[in-house]
């Protein structure tokens, strides 16, 4: 007899594990959905009754989208970085998000506790959440917004790209101004040398007579060996000529050298005051933002297409555990009888 119940309990097994693999079969899956299809209606029915229910706007706010489709223009990289990286750098940048924090005062328009403990932590997850700014396969840079309020949306895509141009000028202000703080004081060391090369001059020809070497050479030669014993004036000349005329000439070499190089320090100093002074834009507008027409979230028909695909699922898959939990009930009171 022992051996007989083993013999038993060996095809109750293997009776349960061919019902579970027929259970799973198209046939007998399409023969269930049959059986159970008052039920699976009514599932479907509820279920798409509710999604669209809970889709609508008594339960979730409607938001709408605005976007804008921007090009860099004017930026100058710090380093390996493209304009478009440098965009996308600057547009996520913390005083921006502040700023926008700030004027559109989302603390409240978000409806976000000012007293509760670390609620501005809360207002910046919220405010990540509806701003997605990505650069496209293009080198472009789009920027999207979400808000329940359409022309809030597209206000604040304005005002960012507005932010945006601020901060991007005041950079390359700063970075102007600390080129022109080095040209003015290049330009101030150039002025100062040629003064001192200027007193030296005047100096020479002031003590030394000496105004033009060459052609006082020249001059004072002919008139020494003109008058063959030479006169006084000529002789005294070519004395000074040959006392200080190395000077003279080093000191108008340098002279003129520094004068030359304190134009073309003036020339970048001049550079380098238009860059300060300069009122550029950085951004070109491919698309500009409107404020929508249409919601953008919560998309209905994906949210009651995904409900009841959900639904069905579920259902089924209990469907199938309470037929096959029956199945072994009936089995084993067939092997109990």
């Amino acid at each position: 007899m022992p051996g007989f119940k083993l013999s038993v309990n060996d095809n109750l097994h293997k009776e349960i594990e061919f019902n579970m693999e027929n259970m799973f079969s198209y046939e007998q899956l399409l023969k269930l959905i049959l059986k159970w299809r008052i039920h699976l209606v009514v599932l479907l029915i509820l279920a798409v009754s509710l999604s669209a229910l809970f889709s609508s706007s008594w339960f979730i706010k409607p938001k709408y989208k605005s976007t804008a489709v921007l090009y860099p223009s004017n930026l100058l990289p710090y380093s390996n970085e493209t304009p478009t990286e440098l965009m996308l750098q600057l547009f996520n940048s913390d005083d921006i998000r502040d700023s926008l924090i700030t004027k559109f005062d989302l603390v409240k328009h978000y409806d976000i506790d000012p007293t509760a403990p670390h609620y501005y932590t809360t207002v910046i997850r919220k405010f990540e959440s509806n701003v997605d700014i990505k650069k496209t396969e293009y080198e472009s840079v789009v920027i999207e917004i979400y808000d329940i309020d359409a022309k809030i949306a597209c206000e604040m895509v304005k005002e960012m790209v507005n932010l945006f141009n601020k901060k991007a000028r005041k950079l390359q202000r700063d970075k102007s101004e600390e080129v022109l703080k080095i040209a003015q004081s290049e330009l101030n060391k150039k002025q100062i040398e040629i003064d001192t090369l200027k007193k030296k001059l005047e100096s020479l020809r002031e003590n030394y007579g000496i105004l033009d070497y060459t052609v006082q050479v020249r001059e004072a030669s002919r008139a020494y060996y003109k008058s063959m014993t030479g006169s006084k004036n000529a002789q005294t000349t070519i004395e000074n000529l040959q006392k200080k005329g190395g000077d003279f000439i080093l000191v108008s070499s340098l002279y003129y050298a520094a004068s030359d190089a304190y134009n073309k320090l003036k020339q970048d100093y001049e550079a380098a005051l238009k860059d300060v002074v300069k009122d550029l834009t950085y951004t070109n507008y491919v698309s500009e933002p409107i404020p929508a027409d249409k919601k953008s979230y919560p998309i209905r028909w994906i949210i009651v297409s995904v409900s009841t695909i959900t639904t069905l699922f579920l259902a089924i898959l209990i469907i199938v555990l309470i037929e096959n939990t029956r199945k072994k009930e009936k089995l084993g009171e067939t092997t109990g009888a």
